[in-house]
């Protein structure tokens, strides 16, 4: 017996090593050097691009999502700010709608203090949970498009992150230092 399976039959590859014949493997192969033609396969096989219109509706698309990743991320550190300013002050459940911050009482007689509120909180976590979930998942989506390694779709996540982060991002500079 040879090893070598009459129903699989083999040819060699580019690099002396033997494959198979047919191009089942020749699918698991992927782009791994940077180019810049139409032709791509973004994240499905059935999303493939042949022409210049359709690689530039793909290239606009991600431009948008990673814009708005950048707006989740200024979303949720809003929100937590918010929530953060809230809780500080004994719980006051009213806040400024433009700074975020606790509505002042009044007067030095009237004070408004509510206990911290249960169900605030949790609602407040389920909200960042999901923006969480949106986050991660756009940061890994944006990763597995880049790895396709289509110059276009590259430039398109880094000019959409960069937009992102001017619109969003212009009074209150992000300091995670992190990509997520």
């Amino acid at each position: 017996s040879s090893g070598i399976n009459a129903e699989w039959p083999l040819r060699p590859g580019m690099d002396g090593h033997m494959m198979p014949a047919d191009d089942s493997i020749a699918m698991m192969m992927m782009q791994m050097t940077f180019y810049a033609g139409v032709d791509c396969t973004v994240l499905i096989k059935q999303w493939k691009t042949s022409n210049a219109g359709e690689l530039l509706g793909t290239v606009i698309f991600w431009f948008l999502i990673a814009l708005l990743h950048q707006g989740t991320k200024r979303l949720r550190r809003s929100l937590q700010k918010r929530h953060n300013a809230a809780t500080s002050r004994g719980g006051f459940a009213k806040l400024n709608e433009q700074e975020g911050s606790p509505v002042q009482s009044p007067g030095p007689e009237v004070s408004i203090v509510e206990a911290p509120n249960s169900w605030g909180k949790l609602k407040n976590h389920l909200l960042q949970s999901l923006l969480q979930l949106v986050q991660t998942t756009t940061s890994f989506l944006l990763m597995l498009v880049f790895m396709t390694y289509n110059v276009w779709l590259a430039v398109a996540i880094v000019l959409g992150d960069m937009c992102g982060y001017m619109i969003f991002s212009y009074d209150t500079p992000d300091t995670s230092g992190g990509c997520g």
